[in-house]
């Protein structure tokens, strides 16, 4: 269950025990959050679309999967009363819909990636501490930071000492829903599918981010990136090397680590596997009832469950920092960037690497 400061949370909307959740997008990941919901001890009350017909028929498959009312509402009328509003519409709207649930005094659980830009990115960061004096929480969707197998990787984490070789790669097909099959303005595969992977990264490095070097390319028609391989120098002298594509025939979401003392191997996709020291590591589930046990495996349930244990604003900010520097490298023939970005903060990163 979501910890909260305030007890009129946990009776508003008449849910007795259980957290009221608003969805804010009626896309494939607003449907993720709502099939983890029951499973976290949340009950969705409310979703609203941009269009409104998405919404209302996300709302009507919903009142039959969880035997109770959810309701159609206008955008502007989120969170419509909810504990908690999760923001799982296109990037370009998140911020204004976070600050609309601060504002109600709900607590916010926003999507990766953050915003569109670090302009926007740090107003967030303002206004979320400004919330937090009143016991409003906003936490950011790093699901992944929640997933059982990400645990036992963190665990052996201490006993590894400082890593000498550490490197992500999410792969994927094209995306071929939602946004994702309009012309795609901000950016492209690093912006949107880059977060989960840089997450994960500088989570178990432990140590700031100093430069960044970004490789980008295309292949679609809007010219947004595809393609992208990112280097990240730390602050011990570790380069971490992460690769994101749209482009690959079949799916695979890994990653490694090694150091002296060490190795830890992590597979999340198409199946998850821990391996430390090259030895498979049994991963149990922590949610032994889960409707979907992908949705526990991946972290979907965990994050919702622990919203104030997800990953903070900051923390979704500095990896933004990153993919923004990454696209101001490859605009600049793949010089290194400084972290934290010292460029004009206002720009998309599509802008930034495109111009």
């Amino acid at each position: 269950m979501i910890r909260r400061s305030r007890s009129t949370r946990s009776t508003r909307d008449g849910g007795g025990d259980a957290t009221t959740v608003a969805l804010a997008g009626a896309g494939a990941i607003a449907v993720v959050h709502a099939l983890a919901a029951p499973s976290a001890g949340c009950r969705v009350t409310a979703v609203a679309s941009a269009g409104g017909s998405s919404a209302r028929h996300l709302a009507g498959q919903l009142d039959e999967q969880v035997r109770h009312a959810v309701r159609a509402v206008p955008v502007d009328d989120l969170p419509a009363g909810a504990d908690l509003l999760v923001v799982a519409s296109p990037p370009d709207s998140h911020v204004a819909l976070a600050l609309q649930g601060l504002a109600a005094g709900a607590d916010v659980l926003v999507e990766k990636p953050l915003a569109t830009n670090l302009a926007d990115a740090d107003r967030l960061v303002d206004a979320t501490r400004a919330a937090t004096a009143s016991g409003v929480v906003l936490r950011c969707a790093e699901n992944l930071l929640h997933a059982p197998s990400w645990a036992v990787v963190t665990g052996h984490r201490s006993a590894m000492g400082p890593l000498q070789h550490l490197s992500a790669r999410t792969l994927q097909p094209p995306p071929s829903w939602g946004h994702f099959t309009r012309p795609l303005t901000a950016g492209g595969v690093l912006f949107d599918l880059g977060p989960h992977a840089l997450a994960l990264v500088m989570a178990l490095a432990g140590e700031p981010v100093v430069s960044v070097t970004g490789e980008l390319s295309s292949t679609r028609d809007d010219g947004a990136d595809d393609d992208a391989s990112v280097q990240l120098r730390f602050a011990s002298g570790l380069v971490a090397t992460v690769e994101v594509s749209w482009t690959a025939p079949e799916v695979e979401w890994s990653l490694q680590a090694a150091s002296a003392d060490g190795v830890a191997r992590l597979e999340l996709s198409p199946d998850v596997l821990v391996e430390i020291d090259g030895e498979p590591v049994a991963v149990p589930d922590r949610v032994a009832d889960a409707a979907d046990p992908a949705l526990e495996r991946m972290g979907y349930i965990g994050q919702l469950a622990r919203l104030e244990e997800s990953q903070t604003v900051e923390t979704a900010r500095d990896v933004l920092e990153v993919i923004c520097a990454a696209y101001a490298s490859a605009g600049d023939g793949g010089t290194e960037v400084p972290v934290p970005f010292a460029g004009d903060r206002t720009l998309t990163p599509m802008q930034l690497w495109q111009g």
